[in-house]
């Protein structure tokens, strides 16, 4: 599936991927400018990391329609001088427009939708780190959807505790992909047991989607052996209603006929 590049608009955000200094690394930027041959881009805020960044260096641009949509580019150069724009050289910068884009389906694990407490760290890039909970919605190995009421950003990297049982928690590293709205607004203290009786208090959660960029073998190895095992035992519990459904739906046994 191919995206035409004039679907491109400004303020679009995106993720750039590139490598710096042999690591990894994803910077959440939006469009500033759309030229015949150029994109401009921005960060939200200074990035220092951009310094790093050399003229023709390969980069991936992310863009989130309703999943992940994953284009080849090139880092042009940096941008600056204040000016009307206000544009800062340590935050605006322009790369190669891209001339298609192609949707990638990025999700090479399967996910099981599963229930499980969530520690959330956003890695601010200036050191404004937030922390915060959330709960599942679905996992696998390579990513994670959960519900939260801290803020999030397209884009963003996050630190993730996974509370898989009380003796088993994976942490990993991620990046945001996709934010939806939650369901209907729940009460604050619907997971506070204890505070049962006080009043309740609308809270605006949302769905936030993670891939996973930091994660090892052995880690996957064991969110994919929880969650099969989690889906086992839902599948056993499940049989004996499956079994009540089925002889109900067949009546009660017929009684014999009466000897001649």
């Amino acid at each position: 599936m191919a995206i035409d590049p004039t679907d491109l608009s400004i303020h679009d955000e995106l993720v750039i991927e590139t490598e710096i200094d042999g690591a990894s690394v994803a910077l959440p930027a939006f469009i500033t400018n759309i030229l015949a041959e150029e994109l401009w881009l921005a960060t939200r805020l200074p990035e220092p990391r951009l310094a790093e960044l050399s003229a023709g260096q390969a980069i991936h641009l992310t863009f989130d329609r309703g999943g992940a949509l994953i284009v080849e580019s090139t880092f042009l150069r940096r941008l600056g001088g204040g000016g009307k724009l206000g544009m800062e050289k340590s935050r605006v910068f322009a790369v190669k427009r891209p001339q298609g884009i192609q949707a990638v389906q990025r999700r090479a694990h399967v996910r099981v939708d599963l229930e499980r407490n969530v520690r959330i760290r956003a890695m601010g890039s200036l050191g404004s780190d937030k922390m915060g909970n959330g709960r599942t919605i679905n996992i696998g190995a390579g990513g994670v959807q959960f519900l939260t009421e801290m803020p999030m950003l397209f884009g963003e990297q996050l630190r993730l505790a996974l509370v898989l049982t009380s003796r088993d928690i994976v942490v990993v590293g991620g990046t945001i992909v996709r934010i939806e709205d939650g369901d209907e607004p729940k009460p604050a203290t619907a997971l506070d047991a204890a505070a049962e009786s006080s009043p309740a208090t609308p809270v605006a959660h949302s769905k936030v989607a993670v891939r996973f960029d930091k994660i090892s073998e052995i880690d996957q190895e064991r969110i994919t052996c929880h969650i099969l095992s989690a889906h086992r035992q839902r599948s056993i519990a499940a049989a004996p209603e499956a079994l009540k459904v089925q002889v109900s739906a067949a009546g009660p046994p017929s009684e014999p006929d009466p000897a001649p």
